[in-house]
């Protein structure tokens, strides 16, 4: 074999391989950015007063192209509850970043309740949850792959859950959910009563031009099941979040498959043949 064949043989092998590897291309979009609930609800009880504190609908909307960002951050001025000095605060966070060749995904939902002195906490109550629904991606091509041509979908992420409170019951919870139509393609259901991360990775297959919808919550809670001694600083503070990033890989044609199949076969043979001229050279 000569060096002239030897040459193409190679450069045929590197495009038979090539079409194996370059398989990723396709990416998500936004279609739809859905609708998003934020709700917190907390009621605290020292030395018989009580005070309450409600809030709902304060998402901030900063969104952009290819860009969903909502956001609701609240840290009350302190104040004199029974002789303690109480202060509390939220955040809300939710962002989607579609702009890159992966889409990137946070939900955080935190709380924290303080109060410091001296005294009882005889009772205390709090309800949170951050929800978004209805947000819309879309499969598009991005390298030239075709209309309906097959895509893997796969999302890969860390649920966090951090818990810093006094006794009592907390439940922390999180759930992210992928629909196609009406069905379910992949979904994530978190439930924790006390700090913990988990992983958290689906996959489910599509094709270009395929529109998905995407459910996320977070939830949490906590009740005092005793009353507690003030005695310095006593607190209740929770964190629910989720982030992670999808991504689409796109299936290689039949054909594709072919011309890598083809590629290995000629490296197989550029090999034999540099073999046999080694064997030559040493006869």
């Amino acid at each position: 074999m000569t060096r002239f064949q030897q040459h193409g043989l190679a450069l045929a092998a590197l495009l038979g391989l090539a079409s194996l590897t370059n398989a990723h291309a396709a990416r998500l979009q936004i279609v739809a950015t859905g609708t998003a609930v934020d709700v917190l609800t907390q009621s605290a009880t020292i030395d018989g007063v009580v005070a309450s504190r409600s809030a709902t609908g304060g998402l901030l909307d900063a969104s952009g192209a290819d860009t969903l960002l909502l956001s609701d951050f609240q840290a009350f001025d302190p104040s004199t509850q029974a002789g303690a000095s109480v202060s509390d605060g939220y955040s809300h966070l939710v962002a989607i970043d579609a702009s890159g060749a992966s889409t990137s995904l946070t939900m955080d939902a935190s709380h924290f309740w303080q109060a410091s002195g001296s005294g009882h906490i005889d009772a205390f109550e709090l309800t949170q949850s951050l929800s978004l629904d209805g947000l819309t991606l879309r499969v598009v091509a991005d390298a030239g792959e075709t209309l309906g041509q097959s895509v893997t979908v796969s999302f890969s992420g860390l649920a966090d859950f951090l818990l810093n409170g006094a006794a009592g019951t907390h439940d922390l919870a999180l759930s992210l959910d992928v629909l196609r139509g009406g069905d379910t393609v992949a979904s994530h259901l978190g439930l924790q009563t006390g700090s913990a991360s988990e992983s958290v990775n689906l996959s489910f297959a599509g094709v270009v031009g395929d529109e998905f919808t995407v459910l996320l919550s977070a939830f949490q809670s906590a009740l005092l099941t005793q009353a507690v001694t003030l005695d310095g600083t006593t607190e209740f503070a929770s964190n629910v979040m989720l982030q992670g990033q999808f991504t689409v890989a796109a299936v290689p044609e039949p054909a594709s498959w072919g011309l890598g199949l083809g590629g290995l076969l000629v490296a197989g043979l550029l090999a034999r043949g540099r073999r046999g001229q080694r064997i030559g050279l040493l006869a």
